[in-house]
């Protein structure tokens, strides 16, 4: 039995969650978060990020980095134009990173269904997630 990381997983086991496997998802400035969370927290480690049209400015990855996904839609019109900063540093410190920039989409094509090829980022990042292991069950 693991002692909690911080409080946002101290129950997990009470409710038969495996919070190796928690990790965090965020959209524009919940990316932001996101990637400062996975960059700067304290206990807060999570399993896995998905930046989905977030910034991808250059930083540098912790040593153990989590996982990364990444959406964006390269007619962005706040982070498109700004290079591929933040999916470099994660293949410079050998961590995995996926991503996938769409042709058209905007920001903010979230989940619902559009005419862009942007309305199928959720089922590959469902099929990311299992690759890696987070969507089957521990028995």
């Amino acid at each position: 039995m693991h002692a909690p990381r911080s409080r946002w997983c101290a129950r997990a086991a009470e409710w038969g969650v495996d919070r190796d496997r928690i990790g965090m998802a965020g959209f524009s400035a919940g990316a932001m978060l996101t990637l400062s969370t996975a960059l700067y927290g304290q206990d807060a480690k999570p399993a896995f990020i998905a930046n989905i049209y977030g910034p991808l400015s250059p930083v540098t990855p912790p040593a153990g980095a989590p996982p990364l996904f990444v959406a964006l839609a390269a007619d962005d019109p706040f982070f498109a134009n700004a290079g591929y900063g933040l999916v470099d540093s994660w293949r410079a410190a050998r961590r995995p990173v996926e991503f996938h920039p769409y042709e058209q989409g905007g920001h903010g094509f979230g989940m619902y269904p559009k005419t862009t090829a942007s309305t199928g980022w959720f089922d590959g990042f469902t099929r990311w997630l299992g690759m890696h292991g987070y969507l089957q069950r521990k028995s």
